[in-house]
């Protein structure tokens, strides 16, 4: 089976939060896309004022072995596709008052839950990664951190993504593994 590449991966993770944040009446940031070259910081993607700033070339491909866990849907996800989620986060926050972390500051303390990646050196990144895995795959947010999917469901009931979180990485069986790990440990 032939896995998309990095600019079909920003195609798809495009469309997905467009139609996220059509189906949940958010407004959509705007998306400036950099084919080429390299990232103004040292991260693929950033937010600012409204738009998503994106090198998809510089984003992680689908990873299956070694250091390389990413894939679409899956607790990491550094793809284009789980980028553009992550990035959708810090707009979400900031188009409903929650400008300086005040959404993520106040979730993280009323849920005391841990962090899903190792990429939260802070709430509002805290809160990005929870939210990737909120639109992407849902239920397995659910199981792993299932008071923050009860806060933002509550907030954005409307989802795109509803297959069952192991058909969402049908293929990717180390990750399933992997997710299933996980979910040993917090049950």
């Amino acid at each position: 089976m032939r896995r998309p590449d990095k600019m079909e991966l920003f195609d798809l993770g495009r469309d997905l939060i467009y139609r996220w944040c059509e189906m949940n009446q958010v407004d959509r940031p705007k998306i400036i896309i950099h084919p080429d070259g390299k990232p103004t910081f040292a991260v693929c993607a950033y937010y600012r004022d409204g738009a998503i700033y994106i090198w998809p070339h510089a984003c992680a491909s689908i990873g299956m072995a070694g250091r390389s866990w990413s894939y679409p849907g899956y607790v990491v996800d550094r793809t284009p596709y789980g980028v553009l989620a992550h990035e959708l986060a810090h707009h979400v926050e900031g188009a409903h008052g929650g400008r300086g972390g005040k959404i993520a500051k106040t979730w993280f303390v009323e849920t005391g839950e841990s962090p899903i990646t190792s990429y939260a050196p802070n709430v509002n990144e805290w809160f990005a990664e929870i939210f990737r895995l909120f639109l992407t795959n849902p239920d397995l947010l659910s199981i792993l951190r299932p008071k923050m999917f009860k806060k933002l469901s509550g907030e954005w009931p409307r989802r795109i993504e509803r297959r069952v979180w192991k058909d969402v990485l049908k293929g990717a069986e180390r990750q399933i593994r992997a997710a299933e790990n996980k979910i040993r440990q917090v049950t």
